[in-house]
């Protein structure tokens, strides 16, 4: 086992489950970028075992604890999972040194699978519409988060990482992006409402319901949380959600549309708010290829990078109406 990165094996995963949880089950992994994650589907439902990175501190993991106690009870309304007490009565553990929780699991077709539809567009809206203003009654305080390269109000800090980029075209766009957004975008981020955001409302943390197609059934994966400007919650939302989207300009209307009508946007926002989904697949390319060079096995790193450095290449030269 590496020093930060959990790597339990099937026999340990069940231990820590019945040890910690008292829960027995069929267990299968799920896809991580830098935790471990594992599925354990019993008679009585499905669970998530989650073994976090010792990159994490103890105040990160409790704070998506708390925000996710904070929408079951404030907004069920936004479906989430929900965090289990251990035999002790604790939401959090440790094992050899890693952070151990457990959480519900939430049944939904990932939204890089789903047949896609205005009228499920107009619903990514209004679900990251609600989060975000049901996020406005959290007051508790955000830690400094050691993820900070993945804030969309730092992702200049990304560009040092340029060079990792492999292939020279999408190297040379993606500065040019950086460029655009020195220039334009950087002096107004001050300006800026701040709020807290998921951070990572991507194709595989959206689900849609098994049974009305055109319905969010829940957002998983709270590991992103960051204080950040308001709108780049729905930046980031738009900026997975036109991955392999054919008309562009369609979908991104539907599901502004659906956000708005929960959640006003103040004019700078609109104004902003094309250049900073560009950003954040910018940013998802940049970083990924950054980690992808230290950690070349992981393949779940680089899943994502060809539909964004493709939808890149098209936002290079559109024009937004």
């Amino acid at each position: 086992m590496s020093n930060e990165v959990p790597s339990f094996d099937h026999d340990q995963l069940a231990t820590i489950a019945m040890d910690l949880y008292g829960i027995e089950g069929e267990i299968s992994p799920l896809d991580s970028y830098e935790d471990q994650n594992a599925r354990i589907k019993t008679p009585l439902g499905s669970y998530v075992l989650k073994i976090a990175n010792k990159r994490w501190t103890h105040e990160e993991l409790d704070l998506q604890t708390r925000v996710l106690d904070h929408l079951n009870k404030s907004a069920p309304e936004v479906n989430s999972p929900l965090t289990l007490a251990n035999k002790e009565g604790e939401t959090m553990a440790e094992v050899d040194g890693f952070s151990v929780r457990m959480l519900t699991f939430l049944e939904g077709e990932i939204l890089g699978t789903a047949a896609r539809s205005p009228e499920l567009n107009h619903d990514i809206g209004r679900f990251m519409g609600q989060f975000t203003k049901a996020m406005e009654s959290f007051d508790h305080p955000v830690p400094e988060s050691s993820n900070d390269l993945w804030n969309l109000d730092n992702v200049l800090a990304c560009k040092i990482h340029l060079g990792d980029i492999v292939g020279e075209e999408d190297r040379s766009r993606i500065e040019g992006f950086y460029d655009r957004y020195e220039s334009n975008i950087l002096p107004r981020v001050g300006d800026l409402r701040k709020t807290i955001i998921h951070n990572d409302a991507n194709e595989q943390n959206l689900l849609v319901a098994h049974d009305e197609p055109s319905r969010l059934a829940g957002l998983i994966d709270f590991g992103d949380l960051q204080r950040s400007s308001h709108i780049n919650e729905l930046a980031i939302t738009l900026a997975y959600a036109l991955l392999g989207q054919d008309d562009l300009e369609s979908t991104a209307r539907q599901i502004v549309n659906g956000y708005v009508g929960v959640i006003s946007l103040e004019e700078i926002e609109r104004e902003v708010l094309f250049d900073l989904m560009a950003m954040r697949l910018v940013q998802s390319v940049t970083l990924s290829s950054h980690r992808a060079k230290e950690f070349p096995e992981n393949k779940y790193i680089v899943s994502s990078q060809q539909p964004a450095r493709e939808l890149l290449k098209r936002l290079e030269s559109h024009h937004w109406d």
